[in-house]
């Protein structure tokens, strides 16, 4: 299983993790400190293929719009909606993290 960990704008376009606050960079790496970053395309596949168990986002107080957004449209073998639940939120300034996990 995997955990995808992410910046967002309020709008679901991606923010460049590199220009958030130290803290929320380290939020975001948790005890692995994997540097690689999905694509887009990548992150639909994990979902498509059920193997996200965790998903760190640091919210920024943001709009961007556009076509660079979270994940290009997927949709599981089973046709299900993928649960997640919000366990745990922390403020970094005007960024919020938050860790979804599966339920």
């Amino acid at each position: 299983m995997k955990r995808i960990s992410l910046g967002l704008t309020w709008d679901g376009a991606r923010w460049p993790i590199r220009t958030l606050p130290p803290k929320a960079r380290a939020f975001l790496a948790g005890k692995s400190h994997e540097a690689k970053i999905p694509s887009a395309r990548e992150v639909a596949e994990f979902f498509a293929d059920d193997q996200v168990s965790e998903i760190r986002i640091c919210w920024v107080t943001r709009l961007k719009g556009g076509e660079d957004v979270l994940s290009d449209p997927f949709q599981t073998p089973e046709g299900a909606r993928l649960g997640f639940k919000a366990i745990k939120t922390i403020p970094f300034g005007d960024t919020l993290g938050v860790i979804y996990r599966r339920t």
